[in-house]
């Protein structure tokens, strides 16, 4: 198991880990990295590879093994966006992580 803090972001649709921390559990670069927008105008961020890991939010392992891009520095460990916190029910109160449904589940409708 490796430890890591995240971002939550609202903003981003995707989640993304750091090249270091992807170094420390292994991830699939891709011959040809592909750049992302940022919200500042005219940035860009690399994608360099992903991972495919299951991933433990606030001591709850959440249900299904996720593929998670990984984005040459960047600067937290982890980016968790609304691809993953809208399937789990995950969302931000104040200054804490709550989760709509605990523990958290995912379903096919």
């Amino acid at each position: 198991m490796v430890r890591a803090r995240a971002l939550f972001d609202t903003g981003s649709r995707g989640s993304y880990f750091s090249d270091k921390l992807a170094e420390k559990i292994g991830y699939e670069p891709y011959d040809v990295a592909r750049e992302v927008g940022l919200a500042v105008e005219g940035k860009t961020a690399r994608v360099i590879g992903r991972t495919a890991v299951f991933i433990e939010v606030d001591g709850y392992l959440l249900p299904e093994e996720e593929t998670i891009g990984v984005v040459e520095g960047l600067r937290v460990d982890a980016i968790i966006g609304l691809n993953l916190m809208e399937k789990y029910g995950i969302y931000v109160e104040g200054d804490e992580l709550k989760f709509k449904e605990i523990p958290p589940s995912s379903a096919i409708i």
